[in-house]
């Protein structure tokens, strides 16, 4: 009897899936309800994540189409034109923020609840961000 060693579990990069995700244009109209991840404004946009990381579940897009709605985050014009200005990954370190977990954590909060309850939940985990990092907006400018 032979035995045949599995060597995809060994390879540097994981096999992207084969079908591309379907579009969640409810989960898109849902994040404009909630404020900026990097300065808490609200007039948000959807801003998808377009490099990949398989840890997350993120594949990357293919050529000339979008990444899964799952990896959009809300960002407020400026930012998502600035994250659009330089490179990616650069723009999200200097912020301090892991897209990828933070977009999986409003995607589950999104899916697991209400949409008022979610839009609560998002927002104070979005605050909680702002505040560890230092740039929770002031009352002062509301």
């Amino acid at each position: 009897m032979s035995w045949r060693i599995n060597t995809a579990a060994f390879r540097d990069e994981a096999e992207p899936p084969r079908r591309r995700p379907k579009k969640r244009a409810d989960y898109l109209s849902f994040l404009h309800q909630l404020p900026c991840v990097v300065t808490g404004r609200m007039g948000v946009q959807a801003a998808h994540l377009s490099y990949a990381n398989v840890f997350h579940g993120h594949f990357g897009r293919g050529k000339g189409t979008k990444a899964p709605d799952r990896f959009a985050l809300p960002l407020c014009p400026e930012e998502h034109a600035a994250q659009h200005a330089m490179n990616e990954r650069a723009y999200w370190e200097a912020k301090g923020i892991d897209p990828h977990a933070l977009a999986n954590t409003l995607f589950g909060l999104w899916n697991d609840y209400d949409e008022p309850e979610a839009i609560t939940y998002c927002t104070n985990r979005i605050m909680q961000g702002l505040a560890v990092a230092g740039r929770l907006p002031s009352r002062d400018l509301a």
